[in-house]
């Protein structure tokens, strides 16, 4: 497979295998970050013969992602797009519906291979698809949920968040000079003892 220029640096590619057909299979990958990697998802796609591919490297909450807009404007009647998973497509139900609806209205048809072979366009493939986004925005939930959950227990512990607080050698020095020893001042400063002694004997 001939592939294309760049389009979009670290947004987007798009794979070329021939001119511009009927019925033609479109894949669509994506990965939420830079550093993730889109080839599995690509090799995938291009086995199951798709002649374009369109990729992004950004959050499935990004309604503007510049592969998803290229690959909806590319669409024809009587294409199908493929996606590798229903998440890759969209994090949001809401969202991915409304994908889902710009390809029907186009005549195109949509298929997600953690579905099996359902074109999401037909009656039951909606029912499906509507199930499955809403779990997986459902996770999503839980998983801020937790998160979130952890930091105010944590918080509330006290244990520092975030990046670790600078040590202030003069602050241990004048605690320790007013007659506190080397466990409260690591407790006062919620720093460890050995810190303590290190910056003492400075």
């Amino acid at each position: 497979m001939r592939r294309a220029s760049l389009i979009y640096p670290y947004l987007m590619r798009r794979y070329r295998k021939r001119t511009r057909g009927s019925n033609m299979l479109i894949g669509y990958a994506r990965v939420s970050t830079k550093e993730q990697s889109l080839d599995i998802q690509i090799e995938e796609l291009e086995a199951l013969g798709c002649e374009e591919v369109y990729t992004d490297k950004a959050s499935g909450d990004d309604f503007t992602r510049p592969g998803l807009k290229e690959m909806l404007r590319f669409a024809r009647k009587t294409d199908t797009v493929v996606c590798c998973k229903t998440d890759r497509l969209a994090r949001d139900t809401i969202h991915a519906l409304s994908i889902a609806d710009d390809l029907k209205k186009k005549g195109c048809g949509l298929k997600l291979l953690d579905l099996g072979d359902t074109d999401i366009n037909s009656t039951m493939g909606r029912v499906i698809y509507t199930i499955i986004s809403a779990l997986a925005e459902a996770e999503k939930a839980r998983i801020n949920e937790r998160t979130s959950a952890g930091r105010k227990e944590a918080k509330a512990k006290g244990v520092h968040m975030g990046r670790p607080q600078s040590i202030d050698c003069e602050q241990v020095k004048r605690l320790n000079t007013e007659g506190m020893g080397a466990t409260a001042i690591a407790k006062e400063l919620n720093i460890g003892r050995a810190s303590v002694y290190r910056m003492l004997k400075a």
